[in-house]
């Protein structure tokens, strides 16, 4: 397998579960997985934290918890459309 095997551009919408605002970004040549997302850093809100901030264009908040519930995600093919992920 090759070192660029499975690596695709992501669309990464992620909404604040406090007031539903949403924010979106884009991750190129990005190595996909589901566990990263459902049980791995990125299913954190300290993480998805800093993800949301920095698509609005925010330096890094320092106060981000780490728990779970603050955030929800949905993450797709950035070329194809197609749906990898979804929590909303």
């Amino acid at each position: 397998m090759s070192e660029d095997e499975g690596r695709i551009n992501i669309k990464i919408e992620i909404k604040r579960n406090l007031d539903g605002k949403t924010t979106t970004g884009v991750w190129r040549d990005h190595y996909y997985s589901d566990y990263w997302w459902e049980d791995g850093n990125a299913s954190c809100d300290c993480n998805r934290g800093l993800f949301f901030e920095r698509f609005l264009g925010n330096d890094d908040p320092d106060d981000q918890k780490c728990l779970h519930g603050g955030y929800s995600v949905r993450v797709s093919n950035h070329d194809t459309g197609v749906v990898l992920y979804d929590e909303f």
